[in-house]
């Protein structure tokens, strides 16, 4: 009942406190990184990092915690996929904090970091001051500015930015780095690989991989600050149980995909039907012009990063939903037959240029163009 009373005495002045050299901490204080394993939910596919502060002088163990938004703002579903939803720096009691990862059964690792009382001092005055209403909330960017380059960023600051990190060389794009989080989701990732543009095949630089807070754990763990380790050896918390990814190669998009594409190329090529082709044809319209407008209002309507040039839009176009309104039609408008002509001789360009310089689209959406190239084929014939 003590240490939450104090605890709560620590928030109030985090809250509300102009003068942050009032939270004291006494020498044997410590801050430490903490790493949290990914999970199952989408949110928490890649993890998480935290920035625990324990004072046993005085009671106090906390955790920082910058991942935190609130479902009630305003908007929120809008400004979260215009990429200007509001995340902010949230405090909580280190106990409450290990209840979710343990009910979750999420590993957590712990870096105690090696700094003088001045530097912790520091770290933590940094700390109340972000936490203050006024500074607490930012604009998440999951590529550059999350959770996790914010605990790197502020650990930095504290030390001047005297920290030495080891840099490795990589052949590593953002691509490559969030596959390796993704395989356990195969629908999330062909979903992700779709919207992401040709600039996540780019190779990350050292300190960009340490979005991740996998990444950044390791970053830390080799990292040097005034000639010495920056962070005691990784310590386990609390090491959940194994768990296999469910993830049957026959449910895989690209199995899926291709399966269906077959099966209904058969069916057309048996009852070559008219009115079977276009009942067929227009809800994949439909479904690649819905996508193709989503596409290119991430490109050119949000704040995220890396989603353009998208070399998905040449299958998923967006007048393919208006086109759709016209296949139904026993004649289509010139105009219609026009844009058929046209996007089929996109899509055959496209599909030749993935084998020749593999840009930014999934194996996956590659069936989809061979069954687009199909479907727009099938649809000039019937108008002859």
């Amino acid at each position: 009942m003590k240490t939450k009373i104090f605890i709560l005495f620590i928030l109030f002045l985090c809250m509300f406190a102009r003068n942050t050299s009032a939270i004291k901490l006494t020498k044997d204080a410590t801050i430490s990184i903490l790493t949290c394993a990914p999970g199952n939910e989408l949110y928490s596919l890649f993890g998480h990092t935290g920035i625990r502060v324990t004072d046993k002088a005085n009671n106090l163990d906390i955790v920082f915690n910058y991942g935190t938004f609130d479902f009630n703002t305003q908007g929120f579903y809008f400004k979260f996929a215009r990429g200007l939803l509001p995340y902010q720096l949230s405090c909580s009691d280190f106990d409450r904090f290990m209840a979710s990862y343990v009910y979750e059964e999420r590993s957590v690792y712990s870096q105690i970091l090696n700094l003088d009382s001045i530097q912790k001092q520091r770290l933590m005055d940094l700390l109340v001051e972000n936490y203050q209403p006024q500074n607490r909330t930012y604009l998440y960017n999951f590529l550059y500015d999350n959770c996790t380059t914010r605990a790197r960023d502020i650990v930095e600051k504290s030390t001047d930015n005297s920290i030495t990190w080891i840099a490795e060389p990589s052949t590593k794009s953002f691509w490559n780095m969030l596959d390796e989080y993704l395989c356990r989701s195969q629908w999330t990732q062909w979903g992700i690989h779709t919207i992401l543009g040709s600039p996540a095949t780019s190779i990350v630089t050292t300190r960009e991989q340490m979005f991740l807070p996998d990444y950044l754990m390791y970053r830390l763990d080799s990292a040097y600050f005034n000639g010495k380790p920056l962070v005691e050896p990784i310590k386990v918390i609390y090491q959940a149980p194994d768990q296999t990814p469910n993830n049957p190669w026959y449910i895989s998009p690209f199995f899926v995909f291709a399966v269906c594409t077959l099966a209904l190329i058969l069916l057309l090529q048996k009852y070559r039907s008219r009115r079977l082709l276009k009942a067929i044809a227009i809800p994949f319209f439909i479904i690649t012009g819905i996508i193709g407008c989503l596409i290119v209002f991430l490109c050119f309507f949000t704040k995220h990063p890396t989603m353009y040039p998208n070399f998905n839009a040449l299958w998923a176009n967006p007048l393919n939903l208006i086109a759709a309104f016209f296949i139904g039609k026993e004649k289509l408008p010139w105009i219609i037959n026009k844009y058929i002509f046209v996007y089929l001789y996109v899509l055959i360009i496209g599909f030749l240029l993935w084998f020749l310089f593999i840009p930014a689209v999934p194996y996956a959406s590659m069936v989809i163009f061979v069954w687009m190239i199909y479907l727009c084929i099938r649809l000039r014939q019937v108008q002859k």
